[in-house]
């Protein structure tokens, strides 16, 4: 069983040394997508994982998740190895919300965002097995990602905007210490970019939750994260504040483009953008 956090001092999340690969364990070796890559995330932060398509990025968020497992190095847990606990341990943890979500299944949004309560009951699946706390806890969250007023409609009648705020809702309906997110504003307009940002912002200094999100946006990431990781070809080329990351040296090889990096008016953090 994990330790909880409150009668625990260690970070939620440590990899040591992590190298992963796809394929057979030889040629995984020889092309790693992830190489010795060493971090620590500590309870209570926004991280923010950068770089471009084929750095590494989803896989590294996907091993934390452990959904997959590295063929060199350590992943820990809250300070334990992950054979200390099992898969449904971990879930009512940590919660992870995918770059795309598939609705097979025409549910309500009350429905779906009810689900995130499964890790927190037995084995046992059939109508009724919700409680009153299990209701109240993804009301919140519904009213917390303002859509309360949509319980009734079927996940595939909303907008995409509404459909991946009550994803995010399912996951915090978990209760976790920990979220992990998979570009969470991806194919969001920008309306709906700042609502899910603010809001996962307003829930990490609410809750004190650790997040750990993977992002392709540069400046959303430099605004509201705490710290940021950029990846190029599965290594680590910068980690740190958003002022020691978002800039040009960092950014330029690893993108292979000429960078612009000045402060933003209001928050005075670092700002990119493409020269004419």
């Amino acid at each position: 069983m994990i330790q909880h956090r409150e009668t625990s001092n260690v970070p939620p999340l440590r990899l040591t040394d992590v190298t992963f690969g796809f394929g057979r364990k030889e040629s995984a070796a020889q092309s790693p997508v992830l190489r010795n890559v060493s971090l620590t995330i500590a309870a209570g932060e926004v991280l923010g994982i950068l770089g471009p398509n084929g750095s590494g990025k989803s896989t590294l968020l996907k091993i934390l998740m452990r959904i997959l497992v590295p063929q060199q190095g350590t992943v820990e847990w809250f300070g334990q190895p992950p054979d200390a606990f099992s898969q449904s341990d971990i879930a009512r943890y940590v919660a992870f919300v995918p770059q795309e979500t598939q609705q097979a299944f025409p549910f309500t949004i009350n429905e779906m965002v009810l689900m995130g309560r499964y890790p927190h009951h037995d084995r046992t699946w059939g109508l009724g097995w919700e409680g009153s706390h299990d209701r109240a806890v993804a009301m919140q969250a519904m009213r917390d990602l303002d859509v309360a007023h949509l319980g009734t409609r079927l996940i595939t009648n909303v907008s995409g905007g509404e459909r991946q705020r009550a994803v995010v809702a399912r996951a915090l309906t978990q209760e976790p210490e920990v979220l992990l997110l998979d570009e969470p504003t991806a194919f969001l307009d920008l309306h709906h970019q700042l609502d899910i940002a603010r809001i996962i912002r307003r829930l990490n200094r609410e809750r004190g939750l650790t997040v750990v999100l993977v992002s392709h946006d540069l400046n959303l990431a430099s605004q509201y994260c705490d710290r940021l990781l950029l990846l190029r070809e599965g290594e680590i080329v910068a980690m740190g504040t958003p002022e020691d990351v978002i800039v040009a040296a960092s950014l330029e090889p690893v993108y292979g483009c000429s960078v612009l990096v000045d402060r933003h008016p209001q928050s005075g953090r670092p700002r990119v953008t493409l020269p004419v």
